[in-house]
């Protein structure tokens, strides 16, 4: 079981759910909408877990292991009546029997999944205005008891007592009310303060209302920092991208952070317009960090968009800016995008491709495709990476880049997986005795306690022995829980699965991943590869980390192989495979034959 906890200053949220990519899936929203979110993994000790948390509300996952959420409900409600602890279940089984269940269980509400934002933010607020009223009516009860029995001792006393109360709490509600509109750490405005300054401007008509654009900027990859650097060095980074953001545009009507790795800019188009504004950002912030004597190089995703005439609406500009923060994000970060009608048609066809997806899973029309590795030494295919493929009904074959993100985005991938495994299984065994496969992770997979159990059943049931699987993950995706991480893949690497360490080169800390991880492959990334020809700068690195992986006993496949020169090179420098066009592209069999196998090994020779 796990935990983490955002610093928001909104109601409490509680969020119990076994799936990482949902529990951040749901931290996130509910984090931009101003909540404090704690989450669990799993319901074992829940009734512990409340009272040590004190939640607002608790969504609760309905299917988890080992406990689930239908009987954590029944023992929360031994003690927590569902006025004053009103519990959402949040489940993907259909509304009859199991919805009555939950409400004869004691809960407030329910969501299903996939998730209707716009729904769960309208249960939310009902069940906690109910508990809001019900609270106040037990504070107003004990209010009334406490000035009851001090009337009974001495009535002038006590209202003298009362007076000088009064006026102290009018004071503490004067600090309060500031504390609660400033970031302790940034000494910026927070998101309540920034919502009201939005809704301010917005609900401004007629010769008031001026034109503005709305900015927000996340740091990419600022969970990373943390967990390789330590807290400390982040909250130093949060401020100096606070102080750079400030400096670049000193003309901002606001300048709020609102929420963890996020800051929103209200700029009035007048001083300067949006994408400049944001591009200064993105240029200040290009510049690596310096900590305590360490430069830390840092990006960031940036959404732009622009308040219409009036009458405005804050929730549909937030919405639009959200979504162009979005888009750059899932392009890899590092971007700026601006909203407009091309995004807007983008986001919708967004929301078909996740729709279809969860509908196509199921029926199969996930189908995987075959990459072949090369033996440099042999010139033989030995494995073959396995690729998703979408065979949609529809749009015709679909290719990664145009759904895996929607995939992640649902916590689909974890379906998608097993839905391709078992198949590219039965095809390397089909076509040899030997050849290996390799498959990709997300982060969420590593993080499922019963991964490796899973992975094992399916090879078994499958009939391919274990060290015929080869298991590839980024640098980025391991850094969700290494403690967690480095179990899983242990428990993996024991049975005989290899494990790799993909996109070699391009993350944060290779050597101290390869040093505390089972690796026994690293793939150097196609960035590296494509220019050692003619870039003598490319040609010594790529060349740097093969004898460096070599000293240290581990296998290298190079990727991204698309000509004859790159891959003669690779095999005279000692590299262990290829990947490439020029070696094989993806195809829907795993195909072992290799026509320029015989004068790539004469090369070699």
């Amino acid at each position: 079981m796990s935990s983490t906890t955002n610093q928001a200053i909104g109601p409490r949220v509680l969020v119990v759910d076994d799936n990482p990519a949902n529990v951040d899936l749901l931290s996130r929203r509910l984090e931009r909408d101003g909540y404090s979110v704690v989450s669990l993994t799993n319901a074992l000790t829940l009734e512990d877990d409340v009272a040590r948390i004190l939640p607002d509300v608790i969504l609760l996952d309905w299917m988890m292991p080992e406990r689930s959420g239908v009987e954590a409900l029944r023992g929360i409600r031994k003690t927590h009546d569902s006025n004053r602890l009103p519990v959402i279940m949040v489940t993907a089984r259909g509304e009859g029997d199991s919805v009555s269940e939950a409400i004869e269980a004691g809960a407030n509400d329910y969501v299903t999944k996939p998730i209707d934002f716009a729904v769960l933010r309208s249960r939310l607020n009902g069940v906690l205005v109910r508990r809001l009223g019900v609270l106040e009516a037990d504070t107003i009860n004990e209010q009334l008891e406490a000035r009851v029995a001090e009337r009974t001792a001495e009535l002038q006393l006590a209202n003298s007592r009362m007076r000088e109360e009064f006026a102290e709490r009018i004071k503490a509600e004067d600090r309060a009310n500031r504390q609660a509109r400033i970031d302790a750490l940034t000494n910026l405005p927070n998101r309540l303060h920034f919502m009201e300054r939005l809704k301010m401007l917005t609900s401004r008509s007629g010769g008031d209302f001026e034109p503005f654009a709305l900015i927000q900027v996340n740091i990419d990859r600022f969970r990373a920092i943390n967990s390789v650097h330590g807290s400390d060095t982040g909250d130093a980074v949060l401020r100096e991208v606070a102080t750079r953001i400030r400096n670049a545009v000193l003309d901002c009507d606001l300048l709020a952070r609102t929420a963890a790795d996020e800051f929103s800019i209200i700029l009035p188009i007048s001083a300067r317009i949006g994408p400049d504004a944001a591009q200064a950002i993105r240029n200040d912030l290009s510049i690596p960090v310096c900590v305590n004597g360490r430069k830390l190089a840092i990006s960031c995703s940036i959404g732009v968009s622009r308040s219409g005439p009036p009458p405005c609406d804050a929730d549909a500009i937030l919405l639009e800016c959200d979504s162009a923060l979005s888009q750059a994000k899932l392009d890899g970060g590092g971007q700026m995008y601006c909203f407009d009608e091309r995004l807007a048609t983008s986001i919708r066809e967004h929301a078909a491709i996740k729709r279809e997806l969860a509908e196509g899973i199921p029926k199969g029309e996930i189908i995987p495709f075959f990459q072949p590795t090369v033996n440099f030494a042999t010139g033989e295919v030995t494995s073959a990476e396995v690729l998703a493929r979408w065979q949609h009904p529809r749009r015709g074959m679909v290719g990664p880049i145009d759904f895996i993100p929607a995939a992640e985005e649902t916590g689909l991938v974890d379906d998608l997986f097993w839905a391709m495994l078992p198949t590219a299984c039965a095809e390397a065994i089909r076509v040899s005795p030997s050849a290996r496969i390799a498959v990709n992770l997300s982060p969420s997979q590593i993080l499922d306690q019963w991964f490796p159990d899973k992975v094992l059943q399916c090879l078994t049931k499958a009939g391919l022995p274990p060290g015929r699987l080869e298991i590839e993950m980024t640098e980025t995706a391991l850094f969700s829980d290494i403690a967690a991480t480095k179990l899983a893949l242990q428990s993996l690497h024991s049975q005989g699965v290899c494990i790799a360490l993909d996109d070699f080169g391009v993350g944060y800390s290779s050597l101290a991943l390869i040093r505390e991880l089972p690796i026994s492959k690293v793939k150097i990334d196609r960035s590296f590869v494509a220019g050692i020809v003619n870039d003598a700068s490319a040609s010594a690195l790529v060349k740097g980390m093969i004898d460096f992986c070599d000293a240290l006993g581990l296998e290298t496949t190079a990727e991204g192989i698309e000509e004859a020169a790159v891959a003669h090179r690779l095999a005279e420098w000692g590299c262990t495979y290829g990947q490439g066009y020029w070696l094989g592209r993806p195809a829907p069999q795993f195909i072992l034959q290799a026509p320029w196998g015989d004068q790539l090994s004469r090369k070699v020779a």
